[in-house]
C-alpha cells in the first residue's frame, strides 16, 4: 500500500484523516458464487448513496438457500485503512449459520467517494444508509446486527446510537475516546509530553474541524455508549499485546455499558488473526442474541459446532489482505506484515 506524502503543515492533522487508502480489484472479493463449508454462497455487488450524496461501495454474501426465507444479517464495518475485504474473515463463521454479511467501503475509504474518514463519526451515518437500503431491498433480511472492527467497531456503537434497531454487535478494538487514544500514541511512541501534547491537539482539532468537517470532541465513545438501549447486546474483543488500542479501552466501553455484554481478551496483536475459540463463542454470543423469530423455523440454524468442526474439509474462501489500524509517525496506519 502506497503511502500518500504530506506537506509540512499537513503531517500534524491529515494522518489521522486521511490514512492510506486500501487499493484493491473487485477479483480480491473472490468468486461471485463460492462454496463456505456446505454451504453455496453468493455475493451480490451493489452501490449506495448517502445522506451526503458519496457513492459507496458495498456486497453482500447470502447463503443461497436462504435468500428467499428470513434470516439475520451482519453488517461488516472494516478499520481504518482498509475496506470491505475485510468482511471475508467473518463469513466462513457466519454464512454457514444462515447469517448473512454485508460488507461496506465506508466513505474516504476503499473504493467508496469521500476525501477524508472521520474514524466513525460520518462512517455511522452511512451505517444508517445501508441500513435504509437492506430494509427496502431485502425483504426476507430480518435482524441486522453490526460486527466492527477498530475504526468499525467505534462506527458500530455511534450507528447503535442514531438508530435503535441495531440490538447485536461484535466491536473488536474499540477505543474509549480519540482524544485520549492519540494522547496514549503521542506520549508512548514520541515521548511528547501531556503539555506540548495539549498545545499542538488544539491545532489538530482546529484544522480537522475545517477540513473534514467533525469535531474530534464527539468521539467520546465512552460516554456515548452509557445512553445505548438496555436491550442492545455488545461483544468486547480485546488483543492483550495490542499495542494501538490497549486493553484498557475496551475495558472502560466494558464497564460503562449498561446492556448485555461480554468481553473476550485473547493473545494476540492489533491485527493479528482472532483465535478460532474467539470467534467461535462470539457467533455463539451473536446466535442467541438475535431473534429468535430471524430465521425460518424449518430451515433454522445449523449445528453450531459443525463449522469449526470441520474446516479443513471446507473450499477455502479467498486469502485475506486487508489492513488494519497500525501506528506510524505521527499517526499513519498501516497494515502488519
Amino acid at each position: 500500500m502506497k503511502q500518500p506524502s504530506y506537506r509540512c503543515t499537513e503531517k500534524l492533522w491529515k494522518p489521522i484523516v486521511r490514512p492510506p487508502r486500501h487499493n484493491y480489484r473487485l477479483k480480491d472479493m473472490g468468486n461471485e458464487i463460492f462454496m463456505v463449508s456446505d454451504t453455496v454462497t453468493k455475493r451480490f455487488d451493489f452501490e449506495i448513496q448517502n445522506s451526503r450524496r458519496l457513492i459507496l461501495q458495498c456486497s453482500l454474501f447470502e447463503p443461497i438457500r436462504m435468500q428467499d426465507k428470513p434470516h439475520p444479517c451482519m453488517i461488516y464495518l472494516h478499520g481504518n485503512s482498509s475496506s470491505r475485504v475485510e468482511a471475508l474473515t467473518i463469513i466462513e463463521y457466519l454464512i454457514p449459520q444462515n447469517i448473512s454479511v454485508c460488507g461496506i467501503d465506508l466513505s474516504g475509504s476503499g473504493q467508496s467517494q469521500g476525501e477524508y474518514i472521520s474514524l466513525g463519526y460520518y462512517e455511522s451515518r452511512d451505517v444508517i444508509d445501508l441500513y435504509e437500503y437492506l430494509r427496502d431491498k431485502k425483504p426476507f433480511i430480518t435482524q441486522i446486527g453490526l460486527w466492527g472492527r477498530s475504526m468499525g467497531s467505534v462506527t458500530a456503537i455511534l450507528a447503535a446510537n442514531l438508530n435503535n434497531n441495531f440490538k447485536v454487535l461484535v466491536c473488536d478494538s474499540p477505543f474509549s475516546n480519540l482524544t485520549h487514544l492519540c494522547q496514549e500514541l503521542a506520549s508512548n511512541n514520541y515521548n511528547i509530553p501531556n503539555c506540548c501534547f495539549n498545545c499542538f491537539w488544539c491545532i489538530i482539532k482546529a484544522k480537522i474541524r475545517r477540513e473534514a468537517k467533525f469535531n474530534i470532541d464527539d468521539l467520546n465513545i465512552s460516554q456515548l455508549i452509557q445512553t445505548l438501549p438496555t436491550d442492545v447486546s455488545i461483544v468486547f474483543l480485546s488483543a492483550k499485546q495490542d499495542q494501538l488500542i490497549v486493553e484498557k479501552h475496551p475495558k472502560i466501553l466494558m464497564e460503562k455499558f449498561r446492556g448485555n455484554k461480554l468481553l473476550k481478551q485473547f493473545e494476540g496483536t492489533h491485527n493479528s488473526k482472532r483465535p478460532l475459540n474467539v470467534m467461535k463463542e462470539t457467533v455463539q454470543f451473536v446466535i442467541m442474541q438475535f431473534d429468535k423469530y430471524s430465521w425460518n423455523q424449518n430451515q433454522g440454524l445449523r449445528d453450531n459446532n459443525k463449522i469449526f468442526n470441520n474446516q479443513k474439509d471446507q473450499i477455502p474462501i479467498p486469502d485475506v489482505d486487508a489492513p488494519l489500524l497500525q501506528p506510524e509517525k505521527p499517526y499513519i496506519s498501516k497494515s502488519e506484515r
